[in-house]
């Protein structure tokens, strides 16, 4: 059982990270393109959009490196990162199916014609949210385990 944990926790990481990074890629190549999704939603007032359009992609790209490549304390910050903005995502897309807005999330496509967010977009959400959390938790403890024993 101990070397499955490992293993997941290595795929765990792999899995969102990658999502991120990929991710990110079409947001930071075209921003002007994002905040049109980003407008979509309905959610943000004007003057955030744009921020939200700059800044977003840039700490998808942070977060899924640390995720990836970080140390412990990184990768902590990283997975938290990843499960705040996961949180978000799930809940706007949950707002804007609640209230009929058909808009795409705009996760890896900037396109206004790209997929509408549907019922799927929460289970994926759901899924790298859990293994966000393994990852966070792992981390942690990694962080905790290296901290206590520098202190001795």
């Amino acid at each position: 059982m101990s070397r499955v944990r490992p293993v997941f926790i290595w795929l765990a990481r792999f899995a969102v990270a990658a999502v991120f990074l990929g991710a990110c890629i079409a947001k930071i190549r075209d921003p002007e393109l994002f905040a049109l999704a980003v407008n979509r939603y309905r959610i943000l007032p004007g003057e955030f959009v744009n921020l939200v359009a700059i800044v977003l992609p840039w700490i998808e790209l942070t977060a899924g490196l640390a995720v990836l490549a970080g140390p412990a304390r990184l990768r902590a910050a990283g997975a938290t990162l990843i499960v705040g903005m996961l949180t978000v995502f799930t809940l706007a897309i949950s707002l804007n199916l609640v209230r009929g807005i058909e808009a795409s999330c705009g996760c890896f496509s900037t396109r206004a014609d790209a997929a509408v967010s549907d019922g799927w977009n929460l289970v994926r959400n759901g899924a790298l949210i859990w293994l966000g959390l393994a990852v966070l938790r792992d981390a942690f403890r990694r962080a905790c385990a290296r901290a206590a024993g520098n202190s001795e």
